[in-house]
């Protein structure tokens, strides 16, 4: 076999692994198995009520996420009309589900 045909097979096989693990990493737990839940704090950047979304910056969680900034979709709807840029939330988030907040609860400012 020459080099070029035995390297294109090795990137072929590199790139279906890579495939592989990162569909992996994004697909929610079966169903009907139970989901670890994580504590999420962080701070709310912007609200979109029609788009019923919150942009968060969160601190890092352990075992789930970085610190970052991203936009969520929220568990109900209600609680959007408690937030507005500024607001330190916290709120529950699964192990699979990186698109919702859940259990959302304004936390007031620590005290100087």
């Amino acid at each position: 076999m020459s080099f070029r045909r035995i390297a294109a097979i090795a990137s072929t096989l590199v790139g279906a692994l890579v495939l592989s693990v990162v569909m992996h990493a994004q697909a929610p737990p079966a169903a009907g198995a139970a989901k670890k839940e994580h504590a999420f704090k962080g701070k709310v950047e912007a609200v979109n009520e029609k788009g019923k979304m919150v942009t968060v910056n969160n601190e890092n969680i352990p075992g789930w996420m970085m610190s970052m900034t991203m936009t969520y979709k929220v568990d109900k709807e209600a609680v959007l009309k408690d937030l507005k840029p500024g607001t330190l939330i916290t709120a529950t988030v699964y192990e699979g589900d990186f698109q919702t907040l859940y259990n959302i609860k304004v936390t007031p400012p620590a005290k100087k």
